[in-house]
């Protein structure tokens, strides 16, 4: 049970959010838009007669404001070459030692929108990693009494555990993490490399998709996630936990996340993620 949670912000965050889990296809890069050559020819204007003042009162004088030149704007990195331009702009957002800890550094922009995606769907796949998972393993305990028998297809009893409470301490820092971020440049950054996340985006398939709004779905998802408090019942039937509850084992793979986190945790997350969206 891995937690893609955070990868799914840094996304959205900013950037979070957000390569290739299949074979990489390099698009055909546009080329760079170059700003215009503007050549001003010298004008010299009629000497003023001598002897014959300029009579226009003070009061008169009309005088155009002078505003400073805009800055030209860096164009952006071809795809595949934006793992520096991401990482460092992550590095603003988090820290520099955060994102050398929790952050991969390789097809980061593909990595989150897949991440992202997936979210929606059953499970998400350890190739599409965009963050590394907590250290050590999902801790779980033995429920021996448990209320009811849960069988497999040959009516066997199927042993049954609890969510370890301890286990929610592995996603404490992630949280801090991602309630450290300031919302309003998450987004910013976001925007800036948009582009790179909907080209990503269409690289999985989704020729005419908008990843603006399948980002937007994802968060109120995650948003509707149901607050489960108590213990949470599993059960294993084969190399996996599933939830003994079939509600909760109905819910998509980022809603489980949330669950797998604990109430608190899930609640934190929430809160934030509200406010994310509120600016997207």
């Amino acid at each position: 049970m891995k937690n893609w949670l955070i990868g799914v912000i840094l996304i959205v965050a900013a950037a979070a959010a957000y390569y290739y889990f299949m074979v990489y296809q390099p698009a055909t890069a546009e080329a760079p838009v170059t700003a215009p050559v503007v050549i001003t020819e010298p004008v010299t204007e009629p000497a003023e007669p001598l002897g014959v003042p300029d009579t226009t009162p003070a009061s008169d004088l009309v005088y155009e404001p002078v505003t400073p030149t805009e800055a030209e704007e860096v164009p952006l990195p071809m795809l595949v070459e934006s793992d520096p331009v991401v990482l460092e702009s992550l590095g603003g957002l988090l820290g520099e030692p955060a994102v050398a800890e929790y952050v991969v550094s390789d097809n980061v922009i593909s990595r989150v929108v897949a991440t992202i995606d997936m979210l929606g769907g059953r499970q998400v796949s350890s190739v599409v990693q965009a963050v590394q998972g907590p250290a050590g393993g999902f801790e779980v305990t033995v429920n021996d009494y448990p209320e009811s028998a849960i069988t497999n297809e040959q009516g066997d009893p199927l042993p049954q555990y609890i969510i370890d409470p301890s286990n929610y301490a592995r996603y404490t820092p992630y949280v801090e993490a991602l309630e450290a971020v300031d919302s309003a440049e998450l987004i910013a950054n976001y925007r800036s490399l948009y582009p790179l996340f909907q080209e990503a985006y269409r690289q999985m398939g989704y020729a005419d998709g908008d990843f603006d709004a399948r980002l937007a779905v994802i968060i109120d998802e995650l948003l509707a996630t149901p607050d489960v408090t108590g213990q949470v019942n599993l059960v294993k039937p084969e190399a996996v936990f599933r939830f003994a509850d079939p509600g909760l084992e109905s819910l998509s793979a980022g809603q489980k996340i949330l669950v797998r986190m604990g109430s608190e945790n899930a609640s934190r997350v929430k809160s934030k993620l509200a406010e994310i969206r509120a600016r997207l």
